[in-house]
């Protein structure tokens, strides 16, 4: 599959490939720090895979598409904490996403899709600023990753959909102990590492085995609160994503704080491979729904961050 770097050509050869109706890739990823085993770009680099086999997909129904990039913003409010982190304001942010995306306007585009593997809330308010502006001007625009959090929100007590990747893990004590704490794996962990194992191995530091199971952690007590309170008012979307939050909050509390989650050693590339299947499954899915115009693009999770936090000034 060859990349076609829409900002490489001239005018005239980027409007005339727009104007095919073939997507543009947007990245968008923090340098951020994922533990003492991944890189500061780890969120580009597994974005960057899924995306090439997402564009295959895609290009079993439009083989006339070509794969074609604009480009990557290194940006992203919520980098955790550690050596090298580089976390971007949320206006900041929203803003250059949004430039960035009047861009491809004016270059013709017809459908974008905003591809990032950071999974912060108001880092995908962000991206979803620039999806709406495209929305707005009838261009068909999508930011799957909104898809991939939901899930991770919802994740079943013994895997769900995930049990194929589960049986990846020899060990029967390792497979049940992770098992039970999938839904904490929400950075660098077996998840994340596995998925890096698949596409870019020589990425992963060759002592990520080596690399102890995240320390237990509580959610945080006030929002966990709230969440108990929505649950038992009946407002249950609200109430996942307020466990959801205090969840992340009581893992950034950590002190020593260790910048991953989950059992990283036990990551597999062939674990990787099924979650990238699974994951581009839903991707794919759902961009062809929302290019068709059968279906509304999804929207990010806990959205209700951005008044609360004044626009984001206070995040």
């Amino acid at each position: 599959m060859t990349e076609v770097v829409l900002h490489s050509m001239s005018n005239r050869e980027a409007r005339a490939l727009t104007a095919s109706g073939a997507p543009v890739f947007l990245f968008v990823n923090p340098v951020e720090y994922h533990g003492p085993h991944l890189s500061l770009d780890n969120d580009a680099l597994v974005s960057r895979g899924l995306a090439r086999d997402l564009h295959a997909r895609l290009a079993e129904v439009h083989p006339d598409w070509s794969y074609v990039t604009a480009g990557a913003l290194g940006v992203g409010c919520g980098a955790v904490p550690g050596p090298g982190s580089r976390p971007t304001p949320f206006p900041r942010q929203r803003d250059q996403v949004v430039d960035a995306c009047r861009s491809l306007a004016t270059l013709g585009a017809r459908r974008v899709i905003v591809m990032t593997f950071h999974g912060d809330p108001m880092h995908n308010v962000a991206i979803q600023a620039g999806v709406d502006w495209l929305a707005g001007r009838g261009i068909a625009a999508i930011a799957p990753m909104h898809l991939l959090i939901r899930e991770m929100m919802t994740l079943e007590a013994d895997g769900g959909r995930l049990a194929e990747v589960l049986e990846t893990i020899p060990d029967p004590d390792d497979r049940k102990a992770m098992s039970g704490e999938l839904y904490r794996d929400i950075h660098a962990g077996f998840g994340e590492t596995s998925l890096t194992l698949h596409y870019f191995p020589k990425s992963v530091s060759r002592g990520y085995r080596d690399v102890p199971p995240c320390p237990p952690w509580s959610p945080h007590p006030a929002v966990g609160m709230l969440a108990t309170a929505a649950r038992m008012a009946g407002v249950r979307d609200f109430a996942t994503e307020a466990a959801y939050a205090a969840l992340g909050l009581g893992w950034l509390a950590m002190k020593p704080f260790p910048g991953y989650t989950g059992r990283p050693a036990l990551a597999r590339p062939e674990a990787g491979a099924i979650l990238a299947r699974l994951i581009v499954d839903d991707f794919a899915r759902t961009t062809l729904d929302v290019f068709d115009r059968v279906a509304p693009a999804p929207r990010p999770v806990l959205a209700w961050l951005e008044p609360l936090t004044a626009g984001g000034r206070l995040y």
